[in-house]
């Protein structure tokens, strides 16, 4: 997920958040712009992008995307019961959180910064050589050779006589 991505997938939630005026009921999750889980990916780079930009965590920038995080778990099928939807606001709450904290272990000048924030996150991070090699392997099926076990099954392969000198 690139920054821009993550940007407009915030940004295009955001909006749905604040057209939609139930606060505390059940949202038709048909309304999110992608899953749950990548929403939340998406809020938490732009929260290392203003970290990126700013150099501190400032709670006039973060609190926006904190809150919206906080309610992603009202799109839901089901309607949540009070006591589990206050539960899972706050468990969205804390994990914005921690990552915050995380945020402030990563040195921002760190030439490696990105790839620190993808490490935290989960996600890989391609190159265009590495993409470019792997796209190449496919298209060439390079794989381990065969064991000689495995080349007598070959379909394709004709069985041939041995012959033997006595």
């Amino acid at each position: 997920m690139t920054i821009e991505y993550a940007e407009r997938l915030s940004k295009e939630y955001q909006r749905v958040l604040q057209e939609d005026d139930k606060r505390g009921g059940r949202r038709n999750p048909a309304q999110l712009p992608s899953t749950k889980e990548r929403i939340i990916t998406a809020l938490k780079i732009e929260l290392a992008q203003l970290f990126y930009i700013y150099g501190r965590t400032n709670e006039a920038l973060f609190k926006p995307l904190i809150n919206a995080a906080m309610f992603i778990d009202s799109f839901d099928e089901l309607p949540l019961d009070a006591s589990r939807y206050i539960e899972s606001m706050h468990r969205r709450r804390s994990e914005m959180e921690w990552f915050l904290e995380d945020l402030l272990k990563v040195e921002r000048p760190h030439p490696f910064y990105w790839q620190h924030i993808y490490s935290i996150l989960g996600l890989t991070s391609e190159t265009k050589t590495t993409s470019f090699f792997e796209g190449i392997k496919q298209k060439l099926k390079m794989r381990q050779q065969p064991s000689s076990t495995q080349k007598d099954r070959i379909p394709w392969r004709r069985p041939t006589d041995r012959f033997t000198i006595d």
